[in-house]
């Protein structure tokens, strides 16, 4: 499978929903937020497999979040177009990205020590 400048697989978008006979588009990328139980770390990023990335991160694999301990997975999106993934990405990891996540999911995750 071909893989993107920014090392993702590319998927194919399109399948057909059998029941229906019609094409669905799916959704390529995720956007996802995790919290750690202690509410001291987050950590924002992008997928093209939800499941196995935070399967990962629960395992440990991914550096950057090995000492979160337990932690909380919000989706902040599902982006289809490969060029706006990462412009979107940069957006929740900047300052005003972040006050819209407090704000956003606040009654979710108490205040404390959050952004």
């Amino acid at each position: 499978m071909p893989s993107s400048s920014s090392g993702l697989a590319r998927l194919d978008s399109r399948r057909i929903d059998a029941r229906r006979g019609r094409q669905v588009i799916n959704m390529r990328y995720v956007i996802y937020w995790l919290v750690s139980e202690n509410k001291k770390k987050t950590y924002i990023g992008f997928t093209d497999d939800i499941k196995r990335r935070i399967k990962e991160h629960r395992n440990k694999k991914v550096k950057t979040t090995r000492d979160f301990g337990n932690f909380k997975v919000f989706i902040l999106e599902n982006i289809q177009n490969e060029n706006e993934i990462e412009i979107r990405e940069k957006y929740w990891k900047s300052c005003a990205g972040r006050k819209k996540l407090k704000k956003l999911f606040e009654k979710y995750i108490d205040n404390a020590a959050i952004v």
